[in-house]
């Protein structure tokens, strides 16, 4: 029986059940004239999302179409060896909502995802992983919370109110990671590293250029881990809304990957460290 009820999950997770959007319209409600003041930029990393490329924008588009905010989906193609880019070019063609910022230099897995935030025409930025674990249900809250005044908001899988299926070792991985960060940087936030965040505009450029460029593509998903404690010490206003998010079926941990990413943050620290006494 639980594991018939966790296939049924998965699968409503994929769908993007439009009835979860109108429930939480609902809940978290702006005035349509409200939100029509407002424009979202929409940016969906990707590398090598050939087989899924296409399904995705059309989910995206589906949901934010049902907003009253005006809105333009930017794909940022973090240099995919298949024909991501190919495909990517001909949605551009046929759907002026739609954009390509195409990167030959990758992945860098945020780093080129983080430069492509200037091109944003709206004053809402929001990011979506490509392969859509984060159920798009959630993504009206995602906006409207910015909109009723947070700076940055991020969709947290570890918050009363979420739903996640994950396989244990990576839960529990997830877990250790978000605990000690919190500990060791007083983030206050439970959740660093879900793809799922909204930014208001002139704040997230203010980070981006405050975290410049790591040439040496080591810092990877840390990314949103040091944006979010740069973001805390400028005293910017966070909100963690609760998400349903299931575990892509091919994800996978590369740990030579990751140890590169683990140098990287004991750098940050001391860096954090100096930056700290030299404003004291």
């Amino acid at each position: 029986m639980p594991k018939i009820i966790d296939n049924i999950f998965f699968k409503m997770s994929k769908l993007h059940l439009n009835f979860g959007t109108t429930i939480l319209a609902v809940k978290y409600k702006v005035p349509d004239e409200t939100k029509r003041k407002h424009k979202v930029s929409i940016f969906i990393p990707v590398f090598n999302e050939e087989k899924i490329i296409n399904r995705d924008i059309r989910t995206v588009e589906y949901i934010i179409r049902k907003l009253p905010t005006e809105y333009e989906i930017f794909i940022v193609n973090d240099s995919s060896k298949d024909k991501t880019k190919i495909i990517a070019q001909k949605i551009e063609q046929t759907n002026r909502k739609v954009k390509l910022l195409n990167y030959e230099r990758g992945p860098t897995r945020r780093e080129n995802l983080a430069q492509s935030f200037k091109w944003a025409n709206g004053d809402i930025i929001v990011f979506v992983d490509v392969d859509l674990i984060t159920s798009l249900r959630f993504l009206p809250d995602l906006i409207d919370q910015i909109i009723l005044g947070y700076d940055i908001v991020i969709g947290s899988r570890y918050v009363s109110g979420s739903k996640i299926k994950r396989k244990p070792f990576r839960l529990i991985i997830s877990l250790i990671y978000n605990a000690c960060i919190k500990f060791l940087f007083r983030t206050h936030t439970h959740d660093h590293l879900c793809g799922f965040k909204a930014f208001k505009k002139d704040v997230i450029l203010k980070l981006v250029d405050e975290m410049g460029y790591d040439k040496s593509l080591t810092r990877g998903i840390f990314w949103d881990t040091e944006m979010l404690i740069r973001a805390r010490r400028h005293g910017y206003k966070i909100k963690e809304i609760p998400i349903w998010w299931s575990e892509r079926e091919k994800s996978a941990l590369y740990f030579k990957r990751e140890l590169k990413t683990i140098s990287y943050i004991f750098k940050f620290m001391i860096k954090l460290s100096k930056e700290k006494n030299g404003k004291s």
